[in-house]
């Protein structure tokens, strides 16, 4: 009987010489299926970093002082993972006011305002105590005051009211809170003593009684009027049609 013979390997095969070697291409296959079928889960890993980061610095427990190196360094990190965010515009903006640079606060904050941002109590009261100090027109000041109460009703913060000049006594201070207390949206007032720019200043602090509309006009009239003598308030009432064009109109019957 004649021996069987080996079996030749089929032409091109593993065995032959002239085997064709596998290719870079092939080699990479698996790779490249292999980033294919995790690339969405890849995607959603990174972004959810992304906002898991920025959530931690912006919404941390332990407070960062806005002045402070760490609030800076705070600002540039969510600036760089994700620069159109508007929580990123409210970082800078408060990064600005604490340097001193209003425009760059009113560019950061209106930028982030534009967003519809409702959630951020700190940017909706720094907006409108920034337009109050700068004593921008009295129908914005208002929108903007309005705005913040009306999206934080439950807001424990103050707006400050600057006043010209302090009480000149004890009994002008019990006055001052008399007035403020017969405006219809005050809750409370403070009386703050502060300097600024080597001077002394006088500030109100006032808190909100919700959901009451504001008139900030409404509490410039009251501080006006203990500004004035003991025989103007006898005879004048203030109206005030801006915040800071007031003045003064008879008593009936005097």
């Amino acid at each position: 009987m004649e021996a069987q013979r080996p079996a030749k390997a089929p032409p091109g095969g593993h065995g032959s010489p002239d085997a064709t070697p596998p290719s870079r291409a092939t080699t990479k296959v698996p790779r490249l299926v292999w980033l294919r079928r995790f690339r969405m889960l890849i995607g959603i890993y990174a972004i959810t970093v992304v906002v898991g980061v920025r959530e931690f610095l912006v919404a941390r427990t332990d407070p960062v002082d806005m002045g402070s190196k760490q609030w800076s360094e705070m600002a540039d990190v969510v600036a760089r993972l994700n620069p159109e965010d508007p929580d990123t515009d409210f970082l800078q903006a408060m990064r600005a006011m604490q340097a001193g640079d209003g425009a760059a606060f009113l560019r950061h904050a209106e930028r982030a305002l534009a967003a519809d941002v409702k959630h951020n109590d700190v940017l909706l009261r720094a907006y409108a105590q920034n337009l109050l100090n700068t004593g921008q027109d009295w129908r914005l000041v208002n929108w903007a005051v309005n705005r913040w109460r009306r999206n934080h009703p439950a807001s424990a913060e103050t707006l400050a009211l600057p006043l010209g000049a302090g009480p000149r006594d004890e009994a002008e201070e019990e006055l001052l809170r008399r007035e403020l207390a017969r405006v219809s949206w005050i809750a409370d007032s403070e009386l703050e003593r502060y300097t600024e720019d080597g001077g002394e200043r006088w500030r109100v602090l006032l808190t909100f009684l919700p959901p009451r509309a504001v008139d900030v006009r409404q509490a410039v009239e009251a501080t006006t009027f203990v500004s004035l003598s003991a025989e103007q308030r006898a005879r004048f009432t203030v109206r005030c049609s801006t915040l800071t064009d007031c003045t003064l109109a008879p008593r009936p019957g005097t």
